[in-house]
């Protein structure tokens, strides 16, 4: 197995072909039959039924657009469909954990990772016991491994792996707010409900977003879906010279660094 069997398939087209030849193989971190729940070596295991999903991934525009444009609907997808129309912090960057589940997942011991119900994902699927949005989910959801066949090695290239992705992830998103007439402070006001630490009385209990602030956001569009749809588009013409004009030097520098760091195991 190589990188681009395991990466959503909207960034073939664009991430570097040596990247994405590189070996994915991993037996011993498996979805399907969660080595986590069973094996006692670990300082602590994960519910079956739950595994490594308690944990509300971020899913960038244009992925929230490649859902919504997927012939058959999921639980996920249907799942995502209800965010935007309760505002359930679906933002023109894209979806996110409500306040509420932040101040929760931030607030957990552990040893609850893998084994609270309470922070399942949303895009879980319980009755099939597995991811329901797998080929465009996010990017922790696609590097993480709770061991490698690699060792330390392994694991750390997984975590600068990560880290490139959710470089371009990111990079893709602000791309697709620039072409739709997003300025820099329409971003900036996004970027703030990202990675919060500290909330107050209202923020530590709120799952939507206000209906005036949410409408600020949204800078006219009333169309979510077909703005989502729309970022979608846009990624899907990309190609590798585009690409690399809208990562930078920055971005290809941590493109070489997941290439070293392979190289390493």
């Amino acid at each position: 197995m190589q990188i681009k069997t395991i990466v959503p398939g909207i960034y073939k087209k664009f991430i570097s072909a040596k990247l994405l030849n590189l070996s994915s193989v991993e037996t011993k971190a498996t979805c399907q039959n969660c080595l986590r729940s069973r094996d006692k070596r670990f300082s602590y295991t994960y519910e079956s039924n739950l595994k490594c999903c308690t944990f509300h991934p971020f899913l960038p525009n244009y992925s929230v657009g490649a859902l919504l444009s997927m012939p058959n609907k999921t639980v996920g997808i249907e799942r995502i469909e209800h965010k935007i129309k309760t505002r359930e912090f679906s933002l023109p960057l894209g979806i996110l954990a409500p306040y509420e589940y932040q101040l929760k997942f931030l607030a957990k011991d552990e040893s609850d990772f893998g084994n609270r119900e309470d922070l399942l994902c949303p895009y879980f699927s319980v009755k099939e016991n597995q991811c329901s949005i797998w080929e465009f989910r996010g990017v922790v959801c696609t590097s993480f491994y709770c061991r490698s066949d690699y060792g330390q090695n392994g694991l750390k290239f997984w975590a600068v792996f990560s880290d490139y992705l959710s470089y371009v992830e990111m990079a893709l998103a602000e791309e697709c707010l620039v072409q739709l007439d997003f300025s820099p402070r329409d971003m900036s006001d996004q970027l703030m409900y990202l990675n919060k630490h500290d909330f107050d009385g209202v923020e530590q209990s709120q799952l939507v977003i206000e209906a005036d602030v949410d409408r600020k956001l949204w800078n006219g569009y009333d169309d979510k879906i077909e703005f989502y749809k729309k970022c979608y588009a846009l990624i899907s013409k990309l190609d590798r010279k585009q690409f690399k004009e809208i990562i930078g030097n920055q971005g290809l520098q941590l493109e070489e660094e997941v290439i070293e760091y392979a190289n390493r195991r």
